[in-house]
C-alpha cells in the first residue's frame, strides 16, 4: 500500500507516505532498541488553537501545491513527528485527512460554478489528475464530483444529504 501511494502523482499522497514512514520508524525504534525500555514522560497536549489556524491557513494558501509535513511543522516550529502527534490530538485527524477535507470543501464550492470544468477544479485544489480528484471526492462525499454538481444544479440539495458527514476543517 505504501509503495502504491508513493507512486501516485497526488500531492496529498506525499503527506500520507511521510506519516506512514514516521510511524514505521517509531515502531522500529520502540521494538528494536533500548529506547522502548525508557520511561516516557507524560504526553503534551495537542496544538493550540492559533497553531491549528496557522497550519490551516497555510494549507488553504497552498491548496493547489504539493504540501509536505516538514513545511507544515515549520509553520508552528515543531519537528515533523511532534507536529503529527500534536495535530492529531488537536483536530482528531491527521494532517493528510485535514488537507483532503480542505481540498474537497473548496472543490464543493467550485463545483457550484457550471462554467468551470471538473478537470480545472481538480487542478486548482491540488490534484494532478481528474481520477485522483474523483477518488478523493468520492471517499469524502460518497458521490463523484459530477454527481455532486448535477445534484447541485438540479436544485437537489436533498440529494446531497446522503454524502458522508464528518468533521471538516
Amino acid at each position: 500500500m505504501l509503495s502504491r501511494e508513493a507512486r501516485l502523482d497526488d500531492p496529498s499522497s506525499r503527506l500520507f507516505v511521510e506519516q506512514a514512514i514516521d510511524l514505521l520508524c517509531l515502531q522500529l525504534v520502540r521494538g528494536h532498541s533500548c529506547f522502548g525500555a525508557l520511561t516516557v514522560e507524560e504526553p503534551r497536549g495537542g496544538l493550540a488553537d492559533w497553531q491549528v489556524k496557522r497550519v490551516t491557513a497555510y494549507m488553504r494558501e497552498h491548496l493547489e501545491e504539493e504540501i509536505g509535513l516538514d513545511e507544515l511543522a515549520a509553520t508552528v516550529n515543531l519537528s515533523r513527528f511532534h507536529f503529527c502527534t500534536a495535530f492529531r490530538r488537536a483536530t482528531g485527524q491527521t494532517p493528510h485527512q485535514w488537507l483532503v477535507n480542505l481540498r474537497i470543501a473548496q472543490a464543493r464550492q467550485l463545483l457550484a460554478m457550471p462554467e468551470l470544468p471538473v478537470t480545472e477544479i481538480a487542478l486548482s485544489v491540488g490534484y494532478q489528475t481528474p481520477s485522483a480528484f474523483a477518488a478523493a471526492f468520492r471517499k469524502v462525499t460518497a458521490i463523484t464530483p459530477t454527481e455532486y454538481r448535477r445534484a447541485l444544479l438540479s436544485d437537489g440539495a436533498g440529494d446531497l444529504s446522503s454524502s458522508k458527514q464528518g468533521r471538516h476543517p
